[in-house]
């Protein structure tokens, strides 16, 4: 029986993960975007494949995390018009809904360790307000998703179990492992420590081996049916970064790197107080299935050169347990004085993650796509690489000009249009009577204090449209 602090945890977790789902618009990394919404966007008839990435066309991404969003598309078209600002966000409804049922199934996987009332509110609180989970949640990405579907392989795993369950599991972590073939580290230091810890029996392993083998099958049977040919994507995706080394053209980063960029983008100093949480707990418990579970993922991503700090974001959805379990296997005496310096750190964080887009530059296209006039070609001063076609109406074409140029370029059509990305760029344009801004990032009156007036350089992201009709 849940307490009623338990209970008004929850609730704020489940509000403060719906806010994300509606402000939190947008994507953290472009993978998000051009490896997933993408696809489906053609899926939906929006393009034509020449729009996808090199990853897509070297067949390297199953399909079925996108087909998980056609398909809701699809269902959602029976009702309503297929704006994809709306699809977005029902994509991230969808993610955040499945992000919220894995921090309930964490939970009812350790229940008979959260017996005590206490216990059970130190999880909740936790899952409540870590400023990171809502965010994360409402991702579209592979990283959260695989992450959801691994906790809920686990919660089966550790039932007391019956051959279906087992064969349930091993569906609940096969889809794990297509989701993101790196999880293939976690889920196997995790059913090893049910092999060796919990006596898992050898016909249960079986029967999850079959599960899993299963839903490769029909992944399998997906992209090649919606890539034309057969292929295999976990061993497309090995070859091509692996034996032809695709990725080593992205960087190759120290062993130790993860440890910096955990500093540095978890928020410091919050963030030195997550990475000292995992070290306590790997070095204090070694043989907990918290440790089991977290370590060998983070020490075989290590191994690897190339790394970006989302490669590492299936760990942190298990710190909500694992400060649970730490304050009770230490037998912290959790003071009220903690609990409010906690507060004071994490929820201006939640706050802001929650209600804010996860990329600026998504109220530029929202603007593009319900501008009255359809912008066709734009003008920029750097290379623009642009990743959010699913966003739009049509085709933008963006074109490198030099700063002299402005003055031809402005007269050059009837209507103009230039990409400012700071605001000495968007001056500069303005001198011309023809100008005005189209669209800014931030409002006037930020752009009008003195301390931008002095720093030209501040990026602005304004949208200048030059008129000769």
């Amino acid at each position: 029986m849940l307490s009623v602090k338990s209970k008004k945890y929850i609730a704020v977790g489940i509000l403060f993960h719906l806010l994300a789902v509606i402000f939190s618009i947008g994507f953290f990394r472009h993978d998000e975007q051009r490896e997933l919404l993408q696809t489906v966007g053609y899926q939906l008839g929006f393009y034509d494949s020449s729009y996808l990435s090199f990853q897509f066309h070297a067949f390297l991404r199953p399909w079925l995390q996108p087909l998980l969003y056609v398909w809701s598309a699809k269902f959602y078209s029976i009702f309503f018009d297929l704006n994809p600002n709306h699809l977005a966000m029902l994509f991230r409804f969808i993610s955040s809904i499945l992000g919220i049922s894995s921090l309930w199934l964490v939970y009812k996987t350790f229940e008979e360790r959260l017996k005590e009332t206490k216990n059970q509110e130190y999880y909740f609180f936790f899952a409540a307000f870590l400023w990171f989970l809502p965010f994360l949640h409402a991702r579209t990405s592979n990283e959260n998703l695989c992450s959801s579907f691994f906790i809920f392989g686990l919660y089966y795993l550790a039932k007391k179990i019956s051959l279906k369950d087992a064969f349930i599991t091993g569906v609940l972590l096969g889809i794990s492992f297509i989701l993101r073939f790196q999880m293939v580290v976690m889920i196997s230091s995790t059913v090893l420590w049910f092999l060796f810890f919990k006596k898992y029996s050898l016909k249960n392993l079986f029967v999850l081996i079959i599960g899993f083998i299963f839903v490769l099958g029909i992944s399998t049977a997906l992209d090649s049916h919606y890539y034309g040919q057969f292929t295999f994507t976990p061993y497309n995706y090995f070859y091509v970064n692996i034996i032809q080394k695709y990725v080593d053209q992205f960087g190759s980063s120290p062993w130790y790197d993860y440890f910096i960029q955990a500093f540095k983008e978890g928020v410091p100093p919050l963030s030195l107080f997550f990475i000292l949480t995992y070290l306590l707990l790997w070095i204090r418990f070694p043989k907990s299935l918290l440790t089991w579970t977290t370590l060998p993922f983070f020490i075989v991503h290590s191994l690897i050169g190339h790394k970006e700090f989302r490669f590492i974001f299936p760990m942190v959805f298990f710190l909500p347990i694992i400060y649970t379990f730490l304050i009770m296997e230490l037998k912290l005496v959790v003071k009220k004085s903690w609990i409010i310096l906690f507060q004071v750190f994490n929820i201006p964080f939640l706050i802001y993650f929650s209600l804010v887009p996860a990329s600026n530059l998504m109220k530029y296209y929202e603007h593009l796509y319900y501008k009255k006039d359809l912008v066709e070609k734009v003008y920029v001063t750097n290379p623009y690489e642009d990743y959010t076609k699913f966003y739009l109406k049509n085709d933008i074409k963006y074109i490198i000009y030099k700063p002299s140029d402005v003055k031809k370029l402005v007269v050059s059509d009837k209507k103009v249009y230039f990409f400012a990305m700071n605001l000495q760029e968007r001056d500069l344009i303005l001198e011309n009577s023809q100008c005005k801004n189209d669209f800014s990032l931030f409002p006037k009156w930020l752009y009008d204090l003195e301390l931008l007036k002095k720093r030209r350089t501040f990026r602005s992201w304004t949208l200048v449209e030059c008129s000769n009709q």
